[in-house]
């Protein structure tokens, strides 16, 4: 079991500020492209956690900026305190139930699950052959986002959408 809890000490203005620092693991499906993210839902018969559509706007730094491309999320459900392989099982589970409905999703989308973990120290995870068999005879892919202590990965999407809105306006 991975240890959970390290001591980290902050320099304050001549302080010391001891806080507790917590390893959070968590992975979510996702489909992306241009159409409608709805069509996701009303393919899939499952609410989603989070959907945007190419043009939504998003506001970073107190600056706005348009969506582009379009996304459908699913949560595994787990607490972010749970070891990511078992967010992966929880989402392949989930999935593995609507095989038929996923290839018509991919017709239109790119489908993939995002693994998200923020390290205290460094990171080093295996993703074990089944799980990969899984998720590629579902037409699923691995995308994966691992990030020092602090939740940054909002913003890392955010940063995302402004580089494609940076490169279609030049």
């Amino acid at each position: 079991m991975v240890q959970r809890y390290r001591l980290l000490a902050n320099y304050l203005e001549g302080g010391l500020d001891y806080t507790v620092a917590t390893n959070r693991d968590y992975a979510y499906f996702h489909a992306i492209g241009s159409d409608d993210a709805n069509e996701v839902s009303d393919l899939l018969k499952i609410v989603p956690d989070a959907t945007w559509n190419v043009g939504d706007t998003f506001t970073v730094q107190g600056r706005t900026h348009h969506r582009r491309s379009s996304s459908w999320r699913l949560d595994s459900g787990l607490s972010d305190e749970i070891e990511l392989s078992q967010h992966v099982q929880a989402l392949l589970q989930k999935l593995e139930r609507k095989r038929l409905e996923l290839n018509c999703v991919q017709e239109k989308f790119l489908t993939e699950i995002v693994c998200v973990s923020f390290c205290v120290q460094s990171f080093g995870w295996r993703l074990n052959i089944e799980t990969q068999r899984r998720a590629t005879s579902l037409g699923i892919s691995f995308s994966f986002d691992f990030y020092p202590i602090g939740d940054v990965h909002q913003e890392i999407v955010n940063l995302r959408e402004q580089l494609l809105a940076n490169s279609s306006d030049r």
